[in-house]
Formats: structure tokens, C-alpha cells, sequence
């Protein structure tokens, strides 16, 4: 794309939930091909290609500077917040075509470390109402009772030790529910995704409230 063509286009709005929202600048834009945006430093970059008959995404970013505690933080976040970015999107176009995508974000920031916080999610009582240290395998089925009340069964995405995990859930209409540990030390924020599809709105709500409350419960 001409450097001309890039000045007609205007910064993009960037959201990824309440508190967490801003512009950057949209430095690529091939249809089809390729789409790139700067946010301060980092630069992100998505890309399409072709391979045996299907289409492979590619995700790149880059720009990390800062003190080596904080450079390491937002590197390892960036990588698992990005996987499960791409988890989600083949998830929507695989299983969900179409379909509007419906978020809730419920979140909590505690005084833990974060191996303290991810240990305490995974025993009785944290996500599950038994403990799962020792049950979810990546890609394994799965069937439990959640801390809420509600029973949960899918097959487990993926799982990362102290910080986080990602499993789909078939009681609400195939929905992927990840929960994840956030921040550096000192800022440590446990952090519930719901990425749903056609769940009535009432049922979203009730989500968000019930692990709220949890949370502060469980982490009070």
C-alpha cells in the first residue's frame, strides 16, 4: 500500500473491555492479505496465507522496551493472551459462523503472587467445586461442577501452569470460558473470560454477577 493511501486512514478504536480502551494507528490494510496497527511502541501485524487448502493466520508483535521485570511480564502476556485470541477466532468460525460474539469480562485484582493466585483457582471451591491440579488435560474431555453452581462440560483448550487455562463448555451453547492470571508482581489480577454466541442477554449478566461475586468471595 502507497505511503499516500496509508495517510487517508484514520487511527482505529481499540477496546478490549471497559478500562481498557484507546486508539492506534493503522499502518497496513491489504485486503486479504494483511492488517497492521501501531500502539505506542508495539507494532501488531495479522496476515493471511494459503496451504494445502487452507488458510493459515499468522500474528506477529513486536516493539517490547522497558525494565527486564516488566518486559518479561508483557512478552509472556502478549504470548498467552494472543493464544488465546487465535483459540477464539478459529472457535468462532469453526463452530460459530456467523454468529454474534457476546463477552464478559469479570475480574479482581488481589494480593497474591502469582503462583499463589493460579494454585488457588485450580483447588476446591476456586473455579471448580473440586479440585482440578490434577484433572484438566489439554484436549481431554472434561465434566464438573463450577464454583457458581453450574455444571461444566466441554473438552479443556488449553492449559498453562500459574497462568491460566481455557476450556469450552457445552451448557452454554458451546461457549469458551478462560480463566487467567494477570500483571506483574504487585498488580496481580485474576481475570474470567466468557466468549459466548447467541446466550440470551439475562444469561450474560447473571455470568458476570455470579463471578464477580466469587471472586471477591474467594479472594477477599
Amino acid at each position: 500500500m502507497s505511503h499516500s493511501a496509508l495517510e487517508t486512514i484514520k487511527p482505529g478504536e481499540m477496546s478490549w473491555g471497559s478500562d481498557c480502551e484507546g486508539e492506534a494507528e493503522i499502518v497496513a490494510w491489504e485486503p486479504g492479505r494483511k492488517f497492521a496497527w501501531k500502539e505506542n511502541i508495539a507494532l501488531v501485524e495479522w496476515t493471511l496465507g494459503a496451504r494445502g487448502g487452507k488458510t493459515v493466520v499468522g500474528l506477529m508483535q513486536s516493539g517490547f522496551l522497558g525494565d527486564e521485570d516488566w518486559e518479561n511480564e508483557w512478552v509472556e502476556s502478549a504470548d498467552y493472551g494472543w493464544g488465546f485470541v487465535l483459540v477464539s477466532l478459529q472457535w468462532a468460525l469453526e463452530h460459530h459462523r456467523g454468529e454474534n460474539r457476546q463477552v464478559a469480562w469479570p475480574r479482581r485484582k488481589v494480593n497474591l503472587t502469582r503462583a499463589n493466585a493460579y494454585a488457588k483457582l485450580l483447588e476446591a471451591g476456586g473455579i471448580f467445586s473440586s479440585d482440578v491440579s490434577s484433572k484438566l488435560q489439554p484436549h481431554h474431555e472434561y465434566s464438573l461442577k463450577s464454583s457458581t453452581g453450574e455444571n461444566y462440560s466441554g473438552r479443556v483448550q488449553f492449559l498453562r501452569a500459574v497462568r491460566g487455562l481455557c476450556v469450552s463448555v457445552r451448557e452454554l451453547n458451546d461457549a469458551l470460558f478462560l480463566v487467567t492470571v494477570e500483571g506483574a508482581s504487585g498488580k496481580i489480577e485474576v481475570q474470567n473470560w466468557l466468549s459466548s454466541f447467541n446466550l440470551p442477554q439475562d444469561r450474560i449478566k447473571k455470568f458476570e454477577k455470579d463471578w464477580s461475586a466469587h471472586f471477591q468471595k474467594q479472594f477477599s
